[in-house]
């Protein structure tokens, strides 16, 4: 009872707030952790029932616009109807004003129509009919001295001067017209004899050509008969030739047994080729005795051959033991200087570990822990 009597309005009015705004807190966390009804933070049904009066304030808007577009397209028709009846019955009026004009109101039956009547100048003397028009006077300024009163007459000549000079001009033309024609024929009938002179010189040269081929026919015939003869001819002395020297060979020394036919002229050491009949016995057993030499020289040099072979794997073999013991020594100190690094990695990894313990125990005392955690998301603010 005490405290009621000190509780002011304002205290009741900000009491009120705040259990309003907590209420609305707790209305807008059952909406935004409620997974069912939330999508991505929005208030599903309240986006529904706007989208809903949208589309039926959308749907009103059209139908407002399309009954209004129907007003104005039957107002349009209404008022093309009626411009369309003013203006027949504007025309049906010019008609009958015209009409009542025609029969009524002629301009012939008018009082004064002689005063502008077009054709009244038309009907009327004109003021000279001649120069012996009685009419005319001295003061009428009609007749003049140095008048050309001949006028038509001059103009009638002159209209047959031209008259003739055009026909003179006409007959010029036809003739320079004729003489084109006369000069195209010309160079017509030139062209057609130039070219019944080309047709004749081709005929010649076609009588020309085959007069000269027909005598190269008979003179390439008589070439081939005299060539036949001469073939004939020397067929027959070639036969007599071989004859002969068949003849020649059979009696003489290539087909004997003769060896002194085969010795030439030049040397003792020089032979006839075509009269050769082969070696004598001393000449193969020489042959033989040579090849035999040669067998004993190869002998040798493959025995020597083998010898350096040795030397030469030995050599080989020296060398590949060398390398091999220079690989041992290098494999050697690449261990030693592995060893070393990891000895030295090892060092690294304790100092590293080192100062991560330094800094969880004295650097970074207050780590965070899972309150620090759990206060995030418990509001929607």
């Amino acid at each position: 009872m005490l405290n009621s009597l000190f509780i002011k309005h304002e205290d009741l009015k900000e009491a009120a707030a705040i259990e309003r705004r907590r209420q609305y807190e707790e209305a807008r966390k059952q909406r935004i952790f409620n997974a069912r009804r939330r999508v991505i933070g929005v208030d599903t049904a309240a986006l529904a029932h706007q989208i809903g009066e949208k589309n039926r304030i959308q749907q009103e808007e059209h139908e407002r616009r399309r009954k209004f577009i129907d007003e104005q397209q039957r107002q349009s028709q209404a008022i093309e109807r009626k411009c369309q009846e003013q203006t027949l019955f504007r025309h049906q009026l010019h008609n009958e004003i015209n009409h009542f004009r025609v029969l009524h109101q002629r301009p012939e039956q008018s009082r004064d129509f002689d005063l502008f009547d077009p054709n009244g100048l038309k009907k009327s003397l004109p003021a000279r009919v001649g120069d012996n028009d009685p009419r005319l006077s001295v003061s009428g300024a009609q007749k003049f001295d140095g008048e050309d009163l001949t006028e038509k007459e001059r103009k009638q000549m002159q209209m047959q001067q031209q008259r003739s000079w055009l026909e003179q001009q006409i007959r010029e033309k036809r003739r320079a017209e004729m003489d084109r024609i006369a000069g195209e024929r010309f160079l017509e009938e030139a062209l057609e004899a130039r070219e019944r002179r080309v047709l004749e010189l081709a005929a010649e040269e076609r009588n020309s050509r085959c007069k000269i081929l027909e005598a190269t026919n008979q003179f390439n015939k008589h070439l081939m008969q005299q060539q036949e003869h001469e073939r004939q001819q020397k067929k027959r002395e070639d036969e007599e030739d071989n004859m002969a020297e068949i003849y020649n060979h059979l009696t003489s020394d290539i087909l004997t047994e003769n060896p002194d036919v085969a010795k030439s002229s030049l040397g003792s050491n020089r032979i006839v080729p075509y009269s050769y009949k082969g070696m004598s016995p001393e000449e193969v057993q020489q042959i033989r005795s040579a090849q035999l030499q040669q067998q004993d020289e190869m002998r040798r040099r493959q025995q020597e051959e083998r010898k350096n072979n040795k030397a030469w794997d030995k050599l080989a073999n020296d060398f590949d033991r060398t390398v091999l013991v220079k690989d041992r020594e290098i494999n050697q100190r690449r261990r030693q200087l592995a060893e070393c690094i990891r000895h030295e990695n090892v060092h690294l990894s304790d100092e590293a570990q080192r100062k991560l313990n330094y800094l969880d125990r004295v650097v970074y005392q207050n780590s965070p822990t899972m309150e620090y955690f759990e206060q995030f998301n418990t509001t929607t603010r």
